[in-house]
């Protein structure tokens, strides 16, 4: 969802770091890593669409027209929910609202909320979606995310209940963001919404995340790449197959602005600065492979690969030398 434009890269030297723990390789709003639309092999049809700020694209040997149309208008009514670059969005009319009462909200962003909160508790708080005034301030957030003075962030100023779903303000100024997991909901629930129509083998990607269903139309896992943070868009530092599991990368080498990347750190509200450019967290749950890619990238090397190791994540990890 973030429409920020590319920053001229500096030449880099990446080096690819493949952390081996639990989870083997079966058979074998806008990322940084996004990478260009997987083309379609011999027997495949692809079909692309526009949501949250970037694209999504689905390959898939049995396509009908239905199956698009479902995920434009669910891609649409999320985006509707969770964009912070529409002034009209429910999350954005929560932001601008600064009453302390409970507001109604619909159940996808209060289970964004909740989702986010569960991976901060299990990496150290690195991911926080109450930091929305700081990243507006960053400029990384439309103006209308900006509230006055003081900016407000931490979770102690957010309140939720699931019956009847609802969020409350602890404090006027509070901002939310959800680009952090957004993504990775709205595919998953694409996902489920396509094998229930009965496509079970097929690629769906939203903004550089991936969901690998199935096999391709020789009967093979699918092939992913994993962006080269030194390359142009679309160069890939490392293919992998994928089958039945999700692929999520966070990076800090393309959305970036004078302030540092779009990726800040809770404890101070401040873009990253270690030389960590860019982790691939692999899951059977594209929300929390793309959840977990985000909070590992602003823990940083030393923190992340520790919280990884401690929750099993398959993770691969590029880091300039």
């Amino acid at each position: 969802m973030n429409c920020q434009p590319p920053r001229p890269r500096p030449s880099l030297k990446a080096a690819l770091i493949v952390q081996l723990t639990a989870l083997l390789l079966p058979g074998c709003w806008r990322h940084s890593s996004a990478p260009d639309a997987p083309q379609p092999e011999r027997g495949e049809s692809l079909h692309q669409g526009q949501s949250m700020g970037s694209r999504w694209s689905l390959r898939a040997s049995a396509l009908k027209p239905e199956h698009c149309a479902l995920l434009q208008q669910l891609f649409d009514e999320r985006e509707a929910q969770w964009s912070v670059w529409r002034q009209d969005s429910e999350i954005s009319r929560f932001n601008a609202n600064p009453s302390l009462q409970w507001q109604p909200v619909s159940k996808p962003l209060l289970q964004a909320v909740m989702l986010a909160r569960q991976i901060s508790l299990q990496t150290k708080g690195a991911l926080d979606v109450t930091l929305g005034a700081a990243i507006a301030k960053a400029g990384f957030a439309p103006p209308w995310n900006l509230p006055p003075p003081p900016l407000v962030q931490g979770w102690q100023h957010l309140q939720w209940r699931e019956s009847p779903p609802a969020l409350r303000k602890r404090h006027p100024n509070l901002r939310l963001n959800v680009n952090a997991v957004a993504e990775g909901l709205a595919l998953d629930e694409a996902a489920a919404l396509l094998r229930a129509q009965g496509l079970q083998d097929f690629l769906l990607e939203l903004g550089g995340e991936v969901i690998a269903s199935g096999l391709n139309a020789q009967g093979q896992a699918w092939q992913v790449g994993i962006q080269d943070p030194g390359g142009e868009v679309g160069a890939i530092m490392q293919q992998l197959p994928l089958s039945n599991q999700a692929l999520a990368t966070s990076g800090s080498y393309r959305q970036r602005n004078a302030a540092g990347p779009h990726l800040l750190d809770p404890s101070n509200g401040q873009p990253i600065t270690h030389a960590l450019t860019s982790v691939s967290v692999l899951h059977p749950r594209c929300a929390l492979a793309d959840a977990y890619a985000t909070a590992l990238m602003i823990l940083g090397p030393q923190q992340g690969r520790e919280v990884a190791r401690q929750l099993g994540l398959r993770v691969f990890w590029i880091q300039a030398q």
